[in-house]
């Protein structure tokens, strides 16, 4: 256990407040420690589980400085994406295919050496990991800052040419110096925990997935895993003594049961211990099995007892032996006695001589004269002595072993088992007879074998058959009572630990009972912060839904745990979420979910990476998510990846604050282009002003497509004025997107909704617009009305720098006093 781990201090408190007895509290503290203690606890052992208060850490705050990519996924070439590291929302805007994603990617494989996105993709699909035009060099790098750390914590993950995607080369410097991992960091654990990547993968488990995931995947961020780990641990260490509980008693209903049926007092007195309420007499029971049996004078079942108790040698060991007496003989055979003691004389002759030479050197032979002792005879010498050495050992080897079998056959033969003696009725003779005939051996090691393999099936025939008999005729004699006798000795055995195993299993239940009424309690009240965040991010999420989320709950434990999220439909309570919400309800109903895991206050990390947040959303939830980002990211760093311009519109729109907008293009050999965005009116202006500019154009073709650009400028800055005004009075989307595309048919009426928020009083735009902002204004609209449908061959530039002033200037009355149709100007 860590024993200053805030988690067992706060559940240590809280055994002391609700007195819960030493014995459960003890249990609790070492099941929360681990396996080691919770035996030590259970077994009697003493403890020191008492938790130490640790002091208060401060906490990192990391912030995400710059993702670089190169011949990774869609990037070709190597580019940077640069962010502030700070609170901030920045979005990167790109179409499908333009490699935006990969840059989101990019930064959780760094980081974490995975991809939720590919977890459920199949291996022909995770093979796309490098880029096809530009795959080396292939390399990711994710660039942190710390507050209050100048040096930056950079992680980079390289794949050399071929090497696949699990065998990158990873990189980490910090202000520290080098590490091998964020694990050294620290970061390993708070990654895990609270995952500040959020893609459209991980929010449609939210429906594909299972509740137990679900649940997880919440529970963990509350730090209580402490207390699912000691469940389970009492759950494991209570299996194996309830079962044992459990057979201990189901064997005494069966032993009553079996005792009752034997006719012997010993039986029916134990049956009666047994029946009683409550522990059985274990020192009664066992008086009764240690009674003598009662003495009998009949010589037949005394000697049919024996007989049942005679234990033979088997078939298989005697034919064993009789065959490594044939082959021992045969071995010693080959080595003949009196050559061996001719070679035993000659191996002493020749080492004397050996030592003769040793010391006296070369000279003639000591023996015959004749010869010469010289180097020569030395080294023949020698190797016939080993030669001799060896043809002896060899000899006495073989006379040992064939001296040992031989004794062990004839201690087989002497020492059978056999009972004596002659009783009326048991058959007896033939064992006898084939027993004697056995013990008549033959002295030879061959014969002995050949005699103990004729003999002995004899014996063992004759064995068998004398002990079948034996063995019937005690079973006819018997009441039943040995047989039963054996099983209750060994239930008693099992019975005597049975009031230490019901204790253990009491303490292990009531731990139990209270760490999941304890644990549910701490689970609720950590959970309620991240459920109400979830409810105030739906509460904008929903705009026109009608589906009312309740707090989240988290229910069960282990097997059945699960996710509580209550919903209301128009009021009426519906069950659950899950069931009754479209698949944009489901998709805002995750973020709702999962934001607020990325941006809880103990996450180190400051920074959460959202890619592709807007699938399936209706125009009012994608304003819902665009404040909700807008509002994280007054706290938070937000980087959202997205292919659908609505989300930067309606930021745009509603004016949420200031947000940066990066544009992702991908031109041909998957080189990537990475610049700042900026609204559609700057943008239609900007193209019309490097029109305008390009001489290389005839100035009547170029006049018609300047003008179109700058209409299209006016009627976008007329979108962005009737959106914003209608959205803060809560017309529905669908009403302002049908008025919109209704009056967008004519340049006068988009104007007019903008102006006076009615498409009908196109002939007031003029009038207001001179009075208003003078002849600049209304020549720039006029241009624009008439430019498009015939050549405009004035000056084309400052037309453009006309109509820019338009757009800067077009805004509509005051709200609260309409627009006069008799032309008199609204004075605010």
């Amino acid at each position: 256990m860590n024993r200053t781990d805030p988690l067992v201090a706060l559940v240590f408190d809280r055994l002391a407040a609700d007195r819960v007895p030493d014995d459960t509290a003890e249990v609790v503290l070492a099941a929360l420690s681990g396996e080691a203690d919770l035996d030590a606890a259970l077994a009697g052992a003493p403890t020191a589980l008492e938790p130490q208060r640790a002091a208060d850490e401060p906490r990192e705050r990391i912030w995400l400085s710059s993702v670089t990519v190169a011949g990774f996924r869609g990037v070709g070439p190597e580019r940077t994406l640069a962010i502030e590291p700070g609170p901030g929302l920045t979005v990167v805007v790109g179409r499908n295919g333009s490699g935006k994603s990969s840059f989101a990617e990019a930064v959780e494989l760094a980081l974490t050496g995975d991809s939720a996105r590919w977890a459920d993709r199949n291996s022909v699909w995770r093979t796309g990991w490098r880029n096809l035009h530009a795959g080396d060099p292939c390399r990711i790098a994710v660039e942190l800052r710390v507050d209050g750390v100048a040096t930056p914590t950079r992680v980079v993950r390289s794949w050399p040419s071929e090497a696949e995607l699990g065998d990158a080369e990873v990189a980490v410097t910090s202000a520290r110096g080098t590490h091998r991992d964020l694990a050294e960091l620290g970061l390993a654990r708070p990654l895990e925990l609270y995952r500040p990547f959020l893609t459209a993968a991980e929010l449609g488990r939210l429906t594909a997935g299972t509740q137990s995931q679900l649940f997880d995947a919440i529970s963990a961020i509350l730090g209580l895993e402490a207390i699912t780990d000691a469940d389970r641990r009492l759950m494991a260490a209570a299996r194996p003594v309830d079962t044992t509980i459990r057979e201990v008693r189901g064997q005494r209903a069966t032993l009553t049961d079996t005792l009752a049926g034997i006719a012997d007092d010993r039986a029916r007195r134990a049956a009666a211990l047994l029946r009683t309420r409550g522990a059985a007499d274990l020192a009664a029971l066992t008086a009764i099995l240690d009674e003598p049996d009662e003495p009998t004078d009949d010589e037949a079942v005394l000697l049919c007892r024996r007989l049942a108790a005679m234990q033979l040698p088997d078939a298989d060991e005697v034919t064993r032996l009789a065959e490594q007496l044939r082959e021992a003989a045969a071995q010693a055979r080959r080595h003949d006695g009196g050559r061996s003691r001719a070679s035993l004389r000659s191996a002493e002759l020749l080492r004397l001589a050996v030592e003769h030479h040793d010391d006296q050197g070369d000279g003639p032979c000591p023996v015959c004269a004749t010869g010469r002792l010289d180097g020569d005879w030395r080294t023949r010498a020698a190797a016939s002595l080993a030669e001799l050495r060896d043809r002896t050992l060899a000899a006495q080897a073989a006379a040992s072993r064939l001296t040992a079998l031989l004794q062990r056959a004839h201690y087989l033969i002497d020492d059978l088992d056999v009972p004596t003696g002659d009783a009326d009725g048991v058959p007896v003779g033939e064992l006898h007879s084939a027993v004697t005939a056995l013990r008549l051996a033959p002295g030879g090691p061959e014969e002995l074998a050949d005699h103990l393999s004729a003999r002995y099936p004899a014996v063992l025939a004759a064995a068998q058959a004398t002990q079948a008999y034996a063995k019937g005729l005690l079973r006819q004699r018997d009441t039943g009572w040995q047989a039963v006798a054996g099983e209750l000795r060994a239930w008693i055995a099992s019975a005597v630990t049975l009031p230490e195993q019901e204790r253990a299993l009491a303490r292990l239940k009531a731990a139990r009972t209270w760490l999941k009424a304890t644990g549910a309690q701490l689970r609720n009240q950590r959970v309620a912060p991240f459920a109400e965040h979830s409810q105030r991010i739906w509460a904008q999420l929903r705009q026109e839904s009608n589906v009312e989320l309740g707090a989240m709950t988290l229910a069960g434990m282990n097997t059945r745990r699960r996710v509580v999220i209550p919903v209301s439909v128009d009021g009426a309570d519906n069950g659950t979420a899950l069931g009754v919400m479209s698949q944009g309800e489901m998709h805002a109903l995750g973020l709702a979910t999962f934001l607020p895991r990325g941006c809880a206050p103990e996450s180190p990390f400051r920074f959460i990476v959202v890619d592709d947040p807007v699938q399936s959303m209706d125009p009012a939830k994608v304003d819902g998510l665009a404040r909700v980002l807008a509002e994280l990211a007054e706290q938070r760093q937000v980087v959202v990846f997205t292919h659908d311009t609505r989300l930067p519109d309606a930021l745009a729109r509603l004016d949420l604050g200031r947000s940066r907008i990066v544009e992702v293009t991908r031109a041909e050999r998957s080189v990537v282009t990475l610049r700042p965005g900026s609204d559609p009116v700057t943008r239609y202006l900007d193209d019309a002003h490097a029109l305008a500019r390009t001489e290389e154009i005839a100035s009547e073709v170029r006049g018609p497509v300047v003008a179109e650009l700058c209409r299209s400028a006016i009627e976008a800055a007329c979108h962005r004025i009737v959106w914003r005004r209608r959205v803060a009075r809560g017309v529905p989307h669908d009403d302002i997107e049908a008025a919109v595309v209704a009056a967008s048919r004519r340049l006068t009426t988009i104007v007019a909704l903008a102006l006076f928020d009615d498409a009908n009083r196109g002939g007031d735009v003029l009038g207001y617009l001179s009075r208003r902002h003078g002849s600049r204004a209304v020549g720039a609209y006029k241009a624009c009305k008439e430019g498009v449908h015939g050549a405009y061959l004035f000056d084309l530039p400052e037309l453009v720098s006309d109509v820019r002033h338009l757009a800067a200037v077009l805004q509509p009355p005051p709200a609260a006093v309409p627009a006069p149709r008799d032309g008199a100007e609204v004075r605010s």
